[in-house]
């Protein structure tokens, strides 16, 4: 059995709980596809070749890429097995002010598919996550969960462990779920959160608690 040091020590500390490299994303989402190159991307080598800006399925990386092979077939929202696949190269990583007007758009609808597609680890993010200080837990970060919200749902999973985001929502109040995390990610995106509970902050100061990836040890 894994023996973790419990979160609040690791945040007192001021530890991120990954201490590593950049992590790699095998499966990503297609957000924007431009065959004739970005002209106002900041990459002179993007401006006039072709280019992608993708989603990770499992840190949330914002990234942009280049194909490998002529003629590839790619469409926005098609999600992509680097690994098997092998026609794509990734260039670097992005913020939610490169993307493009039509990545932009497609992000919130890509994100819903995400949790809804890793449904089972959220609903265990509910059951499992832990206080970040002993002042916040960290389900307070989640939109529209203050003190009362908590104690509800901290009652009910001590009570029955929560199967589904419609279990969530019938025992404790709370409405659309998905929506509620799909916020939280937009916002660990668009930066200047001081924890990320889901999104591997490459270019921030926030601490990564990876609680996730905690889930998945």
């Amino acid at each position: 059995m894994k023996v973790f040091t419990p979160l609040n020590k690791l945040v007192m500390q001021g530890k991120h709980l990954l201490q590593r490299k950049r992590p790699r994303e095998r499966y990503v989402y297609v957000l924007d596809f431009m065959e004739e190159g970005n002209p106002l991307d900041r990459h002179k080598y993007h401006q006039n070749k072709p280019v992608l800006q993708i989603l990770g399925r499992d840190y949330f990386l914002l990234m942009d890429g280049s194909p490998k092979v002529e003629d590839v077939e790619i469409r926005p929202e098609q999600l992509l097995d680097l690994e098997e696949l092998n026609i794509l190269k990734i260039d670097d990583v992005i913020s939610v002010e490169d993307l493009t007007s039509i990545a932009k758009d497609v992000l919130p609808r890509i994100l819903e598919r995400i949790v809804e597609d890793r449904k089972s680890e959220f609903v265990s993010f509910f059951n499992l996550s832990e206080s970040l200080t002993l002042k916040l837990h960290s389900l307070e970060l989640l939109p529209g969960i203050g003190k009362g919200s908590l104690r509800k749902i901290l009652d009910e999973r001590g009570k029955r462990k929560f199967d589904s985001f419609e279990d969530i929502e019938a025992r404790t109040g709370l409405k659309n779920v998905k929506e509620i995390l799909v916020r939280r990610i937009l916002l660990e995106l668009e930066g200047g959160e001081k924890y990320n509970l889901f999104v591997y902050p490459f270019n921030s100061k926030a601490v990564f608690v990876g609680s996730l990836e905690r889930l998945r040890i």
